[in-house]
């Protein structure tokens, strides 16, 4: 008897995305491996989003569901949806406003040859709201440098996503086994794709492809974005980071993927060091976000660079900067 060939399952979230919607659903339709299930949930778009999602659905050769919600979930929520009506094998996260290159499907797919790697993701090419070229990849603006995927290629990955993130969610592939260990996804800003990366770099490897497979659209309603190239942007980035409680938020969501590997290791199995590396990261997180006033931050932030926490939990040197300039 011959094994049974894989399958792929698309979930695709949307929220008044009109403007280029119609621009992905087509590069999803043009996948040189054709994609097995395509799921659609809108976020109770008032745009005319629903109305091309029908009228893809009733013309496009891939299988496609659509669930449009009464009420807006928001960004996690709504991929939990997407995500749980998703019965293929493999699921690729799409977002609305990006462009799939045509064997982008075809090329993660062939990372899980090894059955080792239970996640896969891809780099990027940033494109401007008009389509054209920034000139800029995605690995490089979030300084993932070659020593970095040299780790998490060989099975060390939780150091590198304990960093930064480097799996955004429009450019990953999982197994759909590890969905009893994902779901159900946490109600937090910006969290899915780093919530669903670590919880799997913990029992499984993760495959980096350095290939553009990809376009990365940005524009002004961007959920999530990139750090701008220039210096006055990166400052800005920083203030907003403050002002969002990003270090409080942090914490938060890695101490929910802690309760979350503890609470089930019985079935998935994770290593000591991984749950340490895990609680120093909280630790880090909590103490920049309550970070203390003249002269005592001062000792803070000397003890935590003698601890080497701002290299391997934060951005480094502008880290420090972060905290001893901007708060």
């Amino acid at each position: 008897m011959s094994a049974k060939l894989p399958t792929i399952s698309v979930a695709l979230c949307t929220y008044n995305g009109g403007k280029y919607l119609s621009e992905q659903l087509q590069s999803l339709a043009s996948q040189s491996r054709p994609i097995d299930q395509l799921v659609i949930c809108d976020d109770a778009s008032t745009d005319d989003t629903q109305t091309l999602l029908r009228d893809f659905a009733a013309t496009a050769a891939v299988p496609t569901r659509i669930q449009l919600n009464p009420k807006r979930l928001g960004v996690a929520q709504n991929f939990q949806q997407a995500i749980s009506l998703c019965h293929g094998t493999f699921i690729f996260l799409c977002d609305q406003d990006d462009r799939w290159r045509p064997d982008k499907v075809a090329r993660l797919l062939q990372c899980f040859a090894d059955e080792k790697i239970g996640l896969a993701f891809s780099n990027a090419r940033i494109i401007q709201s008009d389509g054209s070229a920034t000139g800029r990849r995605f690995w490089d603006s979030i300084s993932f440098n070659s020593a970095q995927q040299a780790s998490v290629k060989s099975g060390h990955a939780i150091p590198v996503l304990l960093r930064h993130a480097i799996a955004a969610g429009s450019m990953l592939a999982f197994r759909a086994k590890f969905l009893p260990l994902i779901l159900p996804l946490p109600d937090l800003p910006r969290s899915h794709d780093i919530w669903i990366s670590t919880l799997i770099a913990s029992v499984a490897k993760m495959a980096p492809l350095d290939e553009d497979l990809i376009d990365y659209r940005l524009h002004d309603a961007n959920q999530i974005g990139i750090p701008p190239a220039g210096l006055t942007g990166q400052i800005e980035m920083a203030r907003r980071q403050i002002r969002q409680n990003a270090f409080g938020l942090s914490a938060d969501l890695h101490q929910l993927i802690l309760s979350r590997l503890t609470s089930l290791r019985s079935d998935w199995p994770v290593a000591d060091e991984t749950l340490d590396l895990l609680r120093q990261k909280i630790d880090h997180s909590r103490a920049r976000q309550s970070l203390p006033g003249w002269p005592k931050r001062l000792g803070f932030i000397g003890a935590e660079l003698r601890r080497g926490n701002y290299a391997k939990y934060s951005y480094g040197y502008k880290s420090v900067l972060q905290d001893l300039f901007l708060r």
